[in-house]
């Protein structure tokens, strides 16, 4: 599916009690790694067009979106996820909410996204979970729809990934253990799922968050061993007398 239908989806879906709930949980789980962020640049990229977070000490933060969009913010950069035009080593955190789900190239945006980040730079990625509910369902669904139409990356491979582009794993949460029910009352007969699942912190929930940090070469510096060379000097010989009266 393309990556401008998916968006157009997502966009839809999220304004419904589900995705309302489930945005709010996500909003809360990036919001409280950021607030150990510190830097000058954050980048996020995500289907919404609008999406922002609080409690950071980021100065700057841009959204990447692939065209310009009716009611984007002002601080949207049009360009591909795979050719960003930005500076290697420049950005201090990079934010994927759910946008490697709807990519047609995850690897690339995620190669692309490590070059940009400056060393000891902060990627974090929150990505729909299949296995859980979600993805239990998403395999009796119409794959036309949001959230389905998504790709439901596994954080195993998700992780394999990370470490090919050259980055660090951090920290794995798992969060909103609620299955997907767009009726508020069957959501709220299941809310003691949450209660329980959340502590014991299992990878069944239907959304994960991956925090990583870009690999710095670190090397030793030799110090140079100096031997001391030894000077042949030629051996001296009288000048006979001869030579002196020449």
């Amino acid at each position: 599916m393309p990556n401008g239908q998916s968006r157009q989806f997502f966009q839809t879906w999220y304004q419904t009690n589900l995705g309302a709930s489930l945005l709010k949980s996500e909003l809360l789980a990036i919001e409280s790694e950021l607030d150990s962020a510190v830097g000058y640049y954050l980048i996020t990229q995500s289907p919404l067009k609008n999406i922002s977070f609080n409690n950071h000490r980021v100065r700057e933060s841009f959204l990447v979106a692939p065209k310009l969009e009716l009611g984007a913010s002002d601080r949207t950069i049009v360009a591909r996820a795979n050719e960003l035009p930005l500076e290697s080593d420049g950005i201090d955190v990079h934010v994927f909410h759910h946008s490697l789900d709807i990519s047609e190239t995850p690897h690339d945006d995620l190669r692309e996204a490590t070059r940009t980040l400056q060393p000891c730079g902060k990627l974090i990625v929150i990505g729909f979970n299949p296995w859980s509910f979600w993805g239990f369902l998403r395999l009796f669904s119409k794959r036309t729809k949001a959230p389905w139409c998504g790709r439901f990356i596994s954080h195993q491979r998700l992780e394999d990934w990370l470490k090919v582009a050259g980055l660090t794993l951090d920290s794995k949460r798992f969060i909103y253990y609620e299955p997907p029910f767009q009726n508020t009352r069957w959501r709220a007969r299941f809310a003691w799922l949450e209660k329980v699942l959340r502590p014991l912190k299992l990878p069944c929930s239907g959304v994960y968050m991956m925090t990583a940090t870009k690999q710095v070469k670190r090397y030793t510096p030799l110090k140079p061993r100096w031997t001391r060379t030894r000077v042949r000097v030629p051996p001296l010989t009288k000048p006979t007398v001869k030579e002196i009266i020449k």
